[in-house]
């Protein structure tokens, strides 16, 4: 079933190409069905527990499935759009702040070591992967554009911290 797993997920992850993708790897179905309709929690930056991964590059798609698998058998599939990270991350040049930050669609909340938790918008979830059976979940909700105006009052209020 590995290599079925492998094959599905490379074939999702194709394309769009115009998207960053980020792997999670989660413990059981009821997890992965409540990222996938209401958003990915994570710490600090989506990168601090996520993998970002090219479709065209096997190997390290195939060294996160290998390496990941103790988190889960769920494999969440995020994917957003490269235009909005490079928009957001130029405005956020040479600050504290993390483009991933602003995508959170509620306030973030202090977790127990110290790190904000924010809640990644669900419109970015493009699904999820059974690695045990290889059936993938597709969110209705997903859009890599996804560009809300709270996104922008999101930066706002982060700038205006700041100053």
């Amino acid at each position: 079933m590995e290599k079925d797993y492998l094959e599905i997920l490379m074939e999702t992850i194709a394309s769009p190409e115009n998207v960053l993708t980020f792997l999670h790897n989660t413990k059981n179905k009821e997890v992965a069905q409540n990222i996938l309709d209401y958003g990915f929690q994570f710490n600090s930056h989506i990168d601090y527990t996520t993998d970002c991964v090219s479709a065209k590059d096997i190997v390290t798609v195939k060294y996160f499935t290998i390496t990941r698998h103790a988190y889960g058998d769920f494999t969440i599939i995020i994917q957003i759009g490269k235009q909005i990270i490079e928009y957001y991350s130029h405005i956020l040049k040479n600050k504290k702040y993390h483009f991933s930050e602003l995508f959170s669609v509620r306030p973030p909340v202090l977790g127990s070591d110290d790190d904000y938790i924010y809640q990644l918008a669900p419109q970015f979830v493009r699904g999820f992967i059974d690695s045990k059976s290889g059936e993938l979940f597709i969110n209705s909700k997903f859009n890599p554009e996804y560009n809300p105006r709270f996104f922008q009052d999101n930066l706002d209020k982060i700038l205006k911290e700041e100053k």
